[in-house]
């Protein structure tokens, strides 16, 4: 019984090729750190937070109320919706309903930011040949690049690109 317990364990625990749950964790955590250097930025005396221990979803109303773009602009609500995959995928074992949730973040991200999706597919490789594959990218990887750029021009981080939009 334990030897089928622990192949369960390496087998929930080893990443699947084409599984976005390394990819989705990943991104959340860059977007985070996005949110969290737009404090310090835009408030008058951050450390005021230190140690306050907030939430994603708490970080992203303060970002969104101090921002001067409408707190209803589509990245903050994807931000929202990437938050929403990130949960289930770190709370649940075999999340109900991922792919269509997948595909509702992806056709929201393509659908409002106005950019159509790059076909995703093998990347060259400096390892090729080497025994190791090329990089795949699925859909959710190609538009979460697209969110976290967007979120970059948005914050007008220095990275990103040098105007965000109008008050929309």
């Amino acid at each position: 019984m334990a030897d089928d317990s622990f192949d369960r364990y390496l087998k929930f625990i080893t990443p699947v090729w084409g599984d976005p749950t390394y990819s989705i964790l990943k991104a959340h955590l860059l977007v985070e750190e996005l949110l969290r250097i737009q404090l310090r930025r835009v408030l008058p005396h951050p450390e005021a937070l230190s140690g306050s221990r907030l939430t994603f979803a708490q970080l992203l109303a303060l970002v969104r109320a101090c921002s001067d773009v409408s707190p209803d602009y589509w990245c903050w609500v994807a931000v929202a919706k990437l938050n929403k995959l990130r949960n289930m995928l770190s709370h649940e074992a075999a999340p109900t309903n991922m792919t269509e949730k997948l595909d509702e973040y992806v056709r929201y991200v393509v659908d409002n930011s106005g950019v159509p999706l790059p076909v995703p597919g093998l990347t060259t490789s400096q390892n090729e040949g080497h025994g190791q594959p090329a990089a795949m990218y699925l859909p959710v990887d190609m538009a979460t690049i697209g969110l976290y750029y967007a979120l970059t021009g948005l914050l007008r981080m220095p990275t990103g690109p040098s105007t965000a939009p109008e008050g929309t």
